[in-house]
């Protein structure tokens, strides 16, 4: 119990340290160049950030749910492999920010020119922390994380100090940053990147990867285009609000990021727990996450206005409208954390991308009157509506498939079996 509250907390410091150095790298480059380039640069992080979510879907979640139990050999070589299929999908990225670069010169095509030749790492870099949190080693993960905000913000410094402040050079410092990063993610787990066994891999995870990869393109499809939708059906004041509340609820991100990548491997690396060990621990983490969200929204509801203007200026009165709804969503969505996790640590993809199938278009449906009709407020409602909706749905295929009744649908890896049964005799020796 020691050893999983010790990797519990290291995957909650690990989380904290990546938001953290997220959010400091944008205050500081917003510090230092102008609007224009700091939309550029805002431009050159979401390029970033898909990159990774597609990673992650795409090799880091089916590293976690295949090999978590693998020997050590078995999970360098898997890892290997997955990194692979990470460096080649970066390398395609690479080749559309360097020919976009190129087209659209400016402060847009200094950053993506910048971005190019250091995508490939920055994605095996997030693909390596997916590794230590699947293989039981999340302070490696903190660890790697910590190399890269200390190199990141040291190159980010000595840059400003020399007067070197032009958007394209500020990024190239992040990038290199986590192209290093890398590189001491490879040594401490001793597993490169093996480019050539990247069909091998979409191959072998191809059932797992479509459920995976669709769940992302469902959530951010739907996240995304709501947020679009906010101020066209709205006024730019609603999102406004929307974005403020967002960055009040930073922390709860956090907390929901490092209880999935606990959770994922630990219940994948159990496939032989009975069905009330199942359930046991996917309460422990609903409940537990649950109510921190509560305890935490509580606390923003009680800002007082001033700490609430001293935070976001004029927004804090849109915000603070849409706190409660906003907070409802968050607390909702912590209390079915577990549900996720126990369902994607089982190899159950298929559930819980028939999940989002049903909450993406039900999000848009009550997003588009309720932001139509009651500006923000009905918008932030929607949102929190639609989550309690779907809430039960989530726990009927995690209880279904506690008890085994989904078995059939597990998408497996012949090497975890391989391990599973290795496991098994082992134990019966």
């Amino acid at each position: 119990m020691r050893k999983l509250a010790t990797r519990a907390s290291w995957n909650l410091i690990d989380q904290g340290v990546y938001s953290l150095a997220n959010m400091f790298l944008s205050i500081v480059v917003a510090r230092h160049v102008g609007d224009e380039s700091f939309g550029a640069f805002a431009i050159g992080f979401l390029i970033y950030g898909i990159g990774v979510a597609v990673a992650k879907s795409a090799s880091g979640q089916p590293l976690q749910i295949h090999h978590s139990a693998d020997s050590i050999e078995q999970f360098r070589e898997a890892t290997a492999r997955a990194n692979g299929a990470t460096l080649a999908m970066g390398l395609l990225g690479s080749a559309i920010c360097l020919l976009a670069g190129l087209g659209i010169g400016g402060a847009v095509g200094h950053v993506l020119l910048a971005l190019a030749p250091c995508l490939p790492a920055l994605m095996v870099q997030d693909n390596f922390r997916m590794a230590f949190f699947a293989n039981g080693q999340p302070h490696l993960a903190a660890l790697i994380d910590v190399i890269k905000a200390v190199l990141q913000f040291g190159f980010l410094f000595a840059l400003v100090a020399l007067g070197w402040t032009e958007v394209g050079i500020l990024t190239l410092s992040w990038g290199v940053a986590g192209v290093l990063s890398a590189i001491v993610g490879a040594l401490l787990l001793r597993s490169w990147p093996r480019l050539s066994a990247t069909g091998d891999w979409f191959r072998d995870k191809r059932d797992l990867v479509k459920y995976l990869f669709g769940m992302y393109v469902l959530g951010l499809g739907a996240a995304q285009l709501g947020q679009l939708l906010i101020p066209v059906l709205g006024s730019t004041r609603d999102s406004g609000s929307i974005r403020g509340v967002d960055t009040l609820r930073g922390p709860l991100n956090v907390l929901g990021q490092a209880a999935l990548a606990f959770a994922v491997p630990e219940i994948s690396r159990r496939a032989e727990m009975g069905p009330k060990a199942r359930m046991r621990g996917m309460w422990a983490l609903s409940i537990g996450t649950g109510l921190l969200s509560a305890f935490y929204v509580t606390v923003l509801l009680l800002i007082p206005h001033d700490v609430g203007l001293a935070l976001l200026n004029e927004t804090w009165d849109g915000t603070r409208e849409v706190i409660l709804p906003m907070g409802v969503l968050s607390v909702v969505a912590s209390f079915t954390s577990g549900a996720g996790a126990l369902l994607l640590g089982m190899g159950l993809a298929r559930r819980t991308f028939r999940i989002n199938v049903l909450k993406a278009p039900l999000l848009l449906a009550m997003l588009i009157p309720g932001t139509y009709f009651w500006g923000a407020f009905g918008a932030a409602w929607s949102m929190a509506l639609a989550e309690i909706i779907i809430m039960p749905f989530w726990y009927w295929a995690a209880i279904r498939g506690a008890y085994g009744h989904y078995d059939h649908e597990i998408e497996r890896d012949h090497a975890s079996e391989a391990s599973a049964e290795k496991t098994k005799e082992d134990n019966a020796s």
